[in-house]
C-alpha cells in the first residue's frame, strides 16, 4: 500500500524525505509513503521542500500561514492516508520564552486537529519538543493528547539523540517528543 502525505509546518522536509524514503516489505506486500500535498509559511522552505520530495509537482506545497489557509485549497490538490506536522516548538522550547500555549506560536496545534477532522487520515505523526510535555505542569501536553485522541490511539514517545543510530556527521535533532499515532 501506498500511503498519500499530507503535511502542515513542512518546514524543508525534515519529516517528508525520511517518509518518502521509507519502504516495509512483507509477504503480503509493501507499503511506502508519497508526498499528496503539503503547506509551510516560509518561501525558502516551500522551495527547498519543492526541490527535495516533489520537483515533479512544485504547485502541491502550498505557502501560506496555517492560521489563513482554507484547507480546501489542500482537498482539491488530493485525498490523503497519513498526516504529519510539527507544529513550531518556540513557546514550548527550553530555549524560547516558555509560554506554553498561550503563546504566539503555542495553539497551533489546533490547526494540525482539524486537519485530523476534516481529512480524516488512517494515522497521523505529530512532532514536537520534549519541553511540550512539561509545559503548564504538563496541562497542555494532557489537553493536547486528549484533543489528538478523539479518534485516534495516541502513543507518545520521547526520543533523545543518543537513541537513533546516524551516519557519521549527519545533524540531529537533541531531543524530541514524537506521538506516533494509528
Amino acid at each position: 500500500m501506498d500511503f498519500r502525505f499530507g503535511e502542515l509546518f513542512c518546514g524543508a522536509g525534515g519529516i517528508a524525505y525520511p517518509a518518502k524514503n521509507a519502504q516495509v516489505k512483507t509477504d503480503a506486500g509493501g507499503f511506502s509513503i508519497s508526498h499528496a500535498w503539503s503547506t509551510d509559511f516560509n518561501e525558502d522552505a516551500c522551495e527547498t521542500y519543492r526541490k527535495n520530495i516533489c520537483p515533479d509537482a512544485p504547485e502541491t506545497v502550498i505557502r501560506k500561514d496555517i492560521t489563513q489557509l482554507d484547507f480546501s485549497v489542500l482537498e482539491n490538490i488530493s485525498a490523503i492516508d497519513a498526516l504529519a506536522f510539527g507544529f513550531s516548538c518556540n513557546d514550548f522550547s527550553s530555549v524560547g520564552e516558555k509560554k506554553g500555549i498561550e503563546g504566539v506560536f503555542g495553539a497551533l496545534y489546533e490547526y494540525g486537529v482539524r486537519a485530523l477532522e476534516r481529512f480524516s487520515p488512517m494515522w497521523f505523526l505529530a512532532e514536537n519538543v520534549g519541553g511540550l510535555r512539561n509545559s503548564n505542569d504538563g496541562k497542555t501536553f494532557k489537553k493536547i493528547l486528549h484533543e489528538l485522541s478523539k479518534d485516534y490511539d495516541v502513543v507518545p514517545h520521547l526520543l533523545f539523540e543518543k537513541q537513533i543510530k546516524r551516519r557519521k556527521n549527519q545533524s540531529l535533532f537533541c531531543e524530541t517528543m514524537t506521538m506516533f499515532f494509528r
